[in-house]
């Protein structure tokens, strides 16, 4: 089982490297244009934007709701922005809503890793990789495989219009897929929004960088 599971992963990506790349690349640009625009900000501006940040350390204090919340918060954004992805696989003309949803995401990712290391230095960079990275890396393959689905999901459509296929049997069977893949990686960020609840507050209780 595990391994008809491995050769249909690495049979789908091999099929679909070129919807990857694109994505992935997407995405790595979202990252340089977020890390590049902390450059161009004042000094006194980065200062408030880690206030979420700051948060985290004040969950030592009794403040662990309010970050229940903001996680809680963050959460639902990233499944409401995964189901939007999938709602654009649908609509045949809605994929640049999801590209620029892989770029948005890129870019907070290399912004608020950027506003760190502007902020702290070389530390921002350790304080990056116990509050920004840990969930990301749930979440950038949710967004990424999310994306590429959409992407592939549009092209059957598309093919099947252009060709004046008929939509059944084997365009339900599509369908399921497609649902199924959306049910994963929404648990995939649920997972990553467990992640992010635990492993920053825990994280700041061995840094505690100096303003």
């Amino acid at each position: 089982m595990k391994k008809r599971t491995s050769h249909y992963i690495l049979l789908h990506i091999q099929q679909h490297a070129s919807l990857y790349i694109f994505i992935m690349a997407l995405l790595g640009g979202g990252v340089l244009t977020g890390a590049l625009l902390v450059h161009r900000l004042p000094v006194e501006d980065l200062h408030p934007l880690l206030d979420p940040f700051r948060a985290y350390q004040g969950q030592e204090n009794g403040f662990w709701p309010s970050v229940n919340e903001q996680v809680k918060s963050y959460t639902l954004i990233d499944i409401g922005l995964i189901v939007l992805i999938w709602c654009t696989g649908l609509t045949l003309i809605g994929l640049p809503v999801a590209w620029f949803v892989i770029f948005i995401k890129g870019m907070m990712f290399g912004f608020t890793s950027g506003v760190f290391v502007a902020q702290y230095g070389w530390q921002g960079l350790w304080i990056s990789a116990g509050v920004v990275l840990p969930q990301n890396i749930l979440l950038f393959p949710a967004y990424v495989i999310m994306s590429v689905h959409a992407m592939i999901f549009t092209l059957h459509i598309w093919r099947r219009i252009v060709t004046r296929q008929s939509f059944a049997p084997s365009f339900r069977t599509s369908c399921i897929r497609y649902v199924l893949v959306l049910t994963c990686m929404v648990i995939l960020v649920a997972i990553g929004g467990l992640i992010e609840a635990y492993i920053p507050p825990l994280w700041m209780k061995w840094f505690h960088p100096h303003n």
